[in-house]
């Protein structure tokens, strides 16, 4: 039976392990596609912020391309043959005398106007200004190289003028901006406005973006960890309730089988020759000496088998019915010890008379006691059955006197049995010991 239920033990702690490792298994492999899913759904959204700012560019760059065609056109009709301004943008004649060094102009286009050559420059720091105070957004930044390869728009003012540092960049490459000193994606986009041929690269932040993203993430982790513990937790319940059942089950098993040792042994005892014989001896001393004694002896001891072999399976049976069988055993067996035994003191109050007591208990101990006590005339037994009202218990004591090598089969199936009923039925206050030279049995009643 051990082996058995060890083996559902180990089974159950293998389905455990085994299901754990499979939660774990798929809560780590929903982690990974949602943590997957986030990325790109970041990379989308940051692609939309660059696209965003791209198209607010683009919008930007043709009003300056329409503000380029007017002031190109005001700056053909001013009466100069040297260098003409004009906000943003400067014509120059193209000759050699008239050569321009200066970095931070650069070349738009190459016109002839009255049969003279002229360049027409735009101010990049001018441009930068035109652009600081426009509103592109407010996740990404952008810069825009010529065709060459130069930087003409950007909030760093030491790239103006400068080649850009790599011809080549990877669409959506997560890279640390010197500008902000934060991580941002950098897209590339082709310029065909003004800056025909040239580049505009525009990075976004991911800070705003990972902070809402790392919200989702940390709600998701956390709704898996939850659901994987109450997984977990259900799992553990479950087997912790049906390894509950199996001990309940193993308990109930030794359970009847001590009631069916006990009924075993109280079927020996109720066929018991010792016994017969004890009692016809002495009922055959008592006939023709005593006639009354004879009767009464008679009735009782028809009595005590009429309870022995009753034969319903009633567990628990009234204090009354119980003191009955006690009072008319002991009558018998204090007709064949006489003076050996007292006269047992039994203080129980009538309102207790309804209580239950599992059946045949006050007889067994009054057996056990008269059995197991070495009792003589100068040395006799004394049985108390007393009731205490603050346990709700019977008290059942005797002189402890015991006898040396005479352990009868039974007694320790009958202490046994009681402390399984009285477990089973989940009934405190059942114990058994000596205490003041006496031997003890506490029964705890059951409420009528």
């Amino acid at each position: 039976m051990n082996f058995r239920f060890k083996n559902a033990e180990q089974k159950s702690g293998t389905i455990l392990i085994f299901c754990l490792l499979l939660l774990l298994l798929i809560g780590g492999g929903l982690l990974g596609i949602i943590h997957h899913k986030i990325d790109r759904l970041n990379k989308r959204v940051l692609i939309d912020f660059a696209d965003e700012n791209m198209l607010l560019l683009n919008k930007q760059l043709e009003l300056l391309q329409q503000e380029l065609l007017t002031s190109e056109k005001r700056l053909v009709d001013t009466p100069s043959t040297q260098i003409r301004r004009d906000s943003l943008f400067i014509l120059i004649p193209a000759s050699p005398s008239n050569r321009v060094d200066n970095r931070l102009w650069i070349l738009l286009k190459t016109r002839t106007i009255q049969h003279r050559l002229y360049h027409l420059y735009i101010d990049i720091e001018k441009l930068n200004a035109y652009f600081a105070n426009r509103y592109f957004g407010r996740r990404a930044y952008f810069e825009i190289y010529s065709d060459k390869g130069i930087c003409i728009v950007s909030p760093e003012n030491r790239k103006w003028g400068r080649p850009k540092d790599s011809d080549v960049i990877t669409q959506g490459k997560i890279v640390k901006s010197d500008y902000l000193k934060l991580d941002v994606m950098l897209t590339s986009y082709p310029c065909s406005i003004i800056f025909v041929g040239g580049e505009i690269r525009v990075s976004t932040l991911l800070l705003t973006i990972e902070e809402e993203v790392q919200g989702v993430m940390t709600y998701s982790i956390l709704l898996g960890v939850g659901l994987m513990l109450v997984a977990i937790a259900l799992i553990y319940f479950n087997v912790l309730e049906r390894r509950k059942t199996q001990q309940l089950k193993l308990i109930a098993l030794q359970q009847e089988n001590e009631y069916t040792q006990m009924r075993l042994v109280q079927l020996r005892q109720q066929i018991n020759p010792h016994f017969l014989f004890n009692t016809f001896g002495s009922l055959q001393y008592l006939i023709g000496k005593d006639n009354d004694l004879a009767k009464s002896f008679v009735g009782k001891m028809t009595k005590v088998y009429r309870k022995m072999l009753r034969t319903d399976d009633s567990e628990w049976s009234s204090v009354q019915e119980e003191l009955e069988l006690a009072k008319a055993y002991f009558f018998l067996q204090q007709v064949r010890f006489g003076k050996a035994l007292k006269d047992m003191e039994i203080s129980i109050p009538m309102d207790m008379m309804g209580a239950k007591l599992p059946r045949l208990t006050l007889q067994m101990l009054v057996e056990n006691a008269i059995k197991h006590t070495r009792i003589s005339t100068e040395n006799p037994l004394q049985i108390h059955i007393v009731y205490l009202s603050e346990a709700n218990i019977i008290k059942v004591s005797n002189n402890w006197q015991p006898r040396q090598g005479t352990e009868t089969e039974g007694e320790g199936y009958g202490l046994n049995y009681l402390a399984s009923m009285y477990s089973h039925y989940t009934l405190d206050g059942f114990g058994y010991g000596t205490e003041k030279g006496c031997f003890f049995v506490n029964l705890p009643l059951l409420d009528h």
